[in-house]
């Protein structure tokens, strides 16, 4: 109960401020008076951070206070909404009787158009941590209310004006944990306060995103008609993580576990030396055995054959090919362990053919020749497409 107006006008202006501890879906709000009438004028608000205060409703003595003192086009009779975030203005619970218990309801869902299929700007709207009440009037019986707009309350008869002050019993809000639509319950937790049982591989506070390795498709929230379940990556057991990638959507680049190309999942940190959007590439350097049945892509050049000297190098190509580089440009090719590499030059033991000669021509099946530039010991991608061409 607020002081009354025999204690002087400032007494309309009263403030309400409720705190829920953390931000709720909010589905109404009913709020009960006791021994006085309900409050004339005043406005109904909400936050997130209890700072910045949005407008949910007003409410005034007459259709006439809407348009003076809110601007607002009155809403006759019972509220009726045409928007999912519209704020309107009315008199229905502002009216005198009943002198006592009188009850005010807001619906902030039911009534508007997308009630039974929340939509983003229904769920913004009604998302609230801070409720505010701003109590700008007083309702007064009607036969005082012209004797009290023309004199200072205290100069009228304090019989009159003790009886006039704010008087609210109870107020109720009722509402939800804001889980997108991704949970059913919302258990008390004594650490983390309500927290969301999150559904359809989502994760976070609020069920918010997709849990790791479930963004083949971009978080949405759930509705009625669609529980909007995060997809997951198909990273073919190479990765446990991913992201969504719009552009890789668009450009048709990442296979989902149907084999489709739909969706933009890029997988992250591939294992076992793989590389791609959907780790189904072995990385550089890195091979699948041809016709062996073999998951994990290896690179296993047997280079013995090579000289102990830091002058040559073995290297890895493509599947099953390895070269020797040494820095006198002569390049050993050899595949399936059929050409050996001595020194400077390629032999060839099961056809007993000179296949590679000293210097920096090297003569590669049937007198195809190649001129390498090797430094560094490392071959360079122009060998290895020059490989790719003649094996």
């Amino acid at each position: 109960q607020s002081p009354s107006i025999k204690n002087g006008p400032q007494f309309h202006w009263v403030t309400i401020t409720l705190d829920l501890r953390q931000v709720f879906q909010v589905a109404y709000i009913i709020i009960k008076a006791a021994n006085s009438p309900r409050p004339g004028n005043w406005v109904l608000e909400r936050s997130l951070d209890g700072v910045d205060f949005q407008p949910w409703q007003y409410y005034a003595t007459s259709d006439t206070e809407c348009l003076t003192r809110y601007n607002i086009t009155p809403r006759i009779g019972p509220p009726t909404y045409k928007r999912d975030d519209e704020v309107i203005c009315t008199s229905y619970y502002s009216r005198l009787v009943p002198l006592e218990h009188g009850e005010i309801h807001t619906s902030l869902i039911n009534g508007r158009p997308s009630a039974d299929d929340l939509t983003p700007e229904l769920l913004e709207f009604t998302s609230a941590r801070f409720i505010r009440l701003r109590l700008q009037r007083i309702r007064t019986l009607n036969a005082d209310l012209m004797t009290l707009s023309y004199r200072d309350p205290k100069d009228v008869d304090p019989i009159v004006t003790r009886r006039y002050y704010y008087s609210i019993k109870d107020i109720s809000v009722g509402g939800m944990c804001i889980c997108y639509g991704h949970a059913q319950s919302c258990p008390w937790d004594p650490v983390t306060k309500l927290q969301c049982v999150c559904e359809h591989n989502t994760c976070g506070e609020s069920c918010n995103e997709c849990c790791p390795g479930y963004h083949q498709e971009p978080w949405q929230p759930g509705t009625l008609s669609d529980g909007n379940t995060c997809e997951k990556c198909n990273c073919h057991n190479k990765a446990v993580d991913c992201y969504y990638n719009q552009t890789v959507a668009d450009l048709r680049l990442s296979v989902n576990t149907l084999g489709l190309f739909v969706g933009g999942g890029v997988c992250v940190n591939c294992s076992q030396n793989t590389a791609g959007v959907n780790c189904q590439t072995c990385a550089d350097g890195y091979y699948r055995p041809h016709q062996v049945c073999v998951c994990v892509c290896v690179c296993e050049c047997e280079c013995e054959f090579c000289l102990s000297l830091s002058v040559e190098l073995c290297v890895c190509v493509r599947e099953c090919v390895c070269v020797c580089v040494r820095e006198s440009v002569c390049v050993c090719v050899f595949k399936f362990k059929e050409l050996y590499c001595h020194s400077a030059k390629c032999v060839d033991i099961q056809w007993n053919e000179m296949l590679c000669l000293t210097g920096p021509r090297c003569y590669i099946f049937k007198h195809k020749h190649i001129t390498l530039d090797v430094r560094n010991n490392f071959l360079n991608l122009y060998l290895a497409n020059l490989l790719k061409a003649v094996i």
